[in-house]
């Protein structure tokens, strides 16, 4: 009967086996050794095939989640002669205060589907999460952010605060210090008004083997796409807003009435301007295709940023049909005007 259940269990087949009769069984311990190693054997077979199933089933559901998406490798930056800004008619070119108006840069990268020219290859729904990255040793200096407070009382508790960081005589209470810092940090960031938009982890409180990072919400001027089907152009403006510019550059830009400063105009003032680790992509959607939730991500580097400088164009006509060159995604210009920094290449790249 033994024998019978874990064939039965298994579904490995009867063959000839079946219930003996009590007399022909004379000796109940005969082949009790073989029936239990055929018994496990069967067992661990079971849950091979078991554990196989839900490892496939595990591998599809992955590919089947990931967005079929391309990142552009490079992230550019335009500025001056390279950003259109049109003004009002009889509207003057200068500011109250007698500067230029010039338009902020505009940080861009892009994104291409790969399923572009299939049926329902589309992405409903699309929307992009664009997150910085800062170090907290990096931050903005407290003497250049104590003069943004509005109120006096709120100056004072900055100045008690900042104080009390240079009070300590001993090394004994660097560690109190750099907690003194971080609360400064998170007190900063409460006061600027975008506290919904920074959040500041501290991965090693203890050690202090890691810096405090900040992650700061990057707001983008189309953050949604409800048809995504081609490419995406996803833009960010380095205004007095913008987390990965300086506190000096955005002082700047606020002096001049939301303004780029003149005297920032160039690759070398753009790039003295920016002040971030990385910066965090991320793209959710539902596949057109399947119906489920799909989603990808994008890691970008300061090495990735390129200023002064455009991206060429994907698209082309091939008869009736638009179509998408996905082989030119990272293929970047100089902007219009000309201004842009000088480019690195690697060896055995033409330049």
């Amino acid at each position: 009967a033994f024998a019978l259940s874990w064939t039965t269990f298994s579904t490995v087949g009867y063959g000839s086996t079946y219930p003996a009769l009590g007399n022909e069984n004379d000796n109940r311990t005969n082949c009790l050794f073989v029936t239990a190693i055929c018994s496990l054997e069967s067992f661990i077979g079971v849950l091979y095939s078991g554990f196989c199933g839900a490892i496939l089933f595990g591998k599809v559901l992955r590919i089947q989640s990931h967005a079929q998406v391309i990142f552009s490798d490079p992230i550019v930056i335009r500025y001056g002669s390279g950003v259109e800004m049109h003004l009002d008619e009889g509207e003057d070119d200068y500011t109250e205060s007698g500067k230029k108006k010039i338009a902020c840069p505009v940080l861009e990268f892009r994104i291409v589907n790969r399923l572009f020219n299939e049926v329902g290859g589309e992405i409903i729904d699309a929307t992009l999460n664009v997150v910085a990255s800062i170090d907290a040793d990096d931050a903005d200096s407290p003497t250049l952010d104590r003069s943004d407070t509005a109120s006096s009382t709120s100056r004072r508790d900055d100045n008690d605060v900042y104080g009390s960081l240079h009070s300590s005589d001993s090394v004994a209470e660097s560690g109190r210090v750099h907690d003194l810092s971080h609360r400064f940090i998170d007190k900063l960031l409460q006061k600027t008004g975008h506290q919904h938009y920074h959040q500041a982890i501290d991965e090693d409180p203890s050690s202090r083997l890691v810096n405090k990072r900040i992650f700061s919400k990057m707001l983008l001027e189309a953050s949604e796409h409800p048809f995504f089907k081609r490419v995406w152009l996803a833009r960010h403006v380095l205004d007095e807003s913008s987390p990965i510019l300086t506190q000096r550059a955005r002082r700047a830009v606020r002096k001049c009435g939301g303004y780029w400063p003149e005297n920032l105009n160039s690759y070398e003032g753009v790039q003295e301007s920016l002040a971030f680790n990385q910066i965090l992509v991320s793209l959710n959607g539902v596949s057109n295709v399947s119906a489920s939730d799909v989603y990808a991500q994008k890691i970008y580097d300061h090495v990735d940023v390129n200023v002064g400088y455009q991206f060429v164009n994907l698209l082309y006509r091939d008869g009736d049909s638009l179509k998408v060159d996905t082989d030119l995604i990272n293929d970047v210009k100089e902007q219009n005007g000309g201004g842009g920094e000088p480019l690195t290449f690697a060896h055995g790249d033409a330049q």
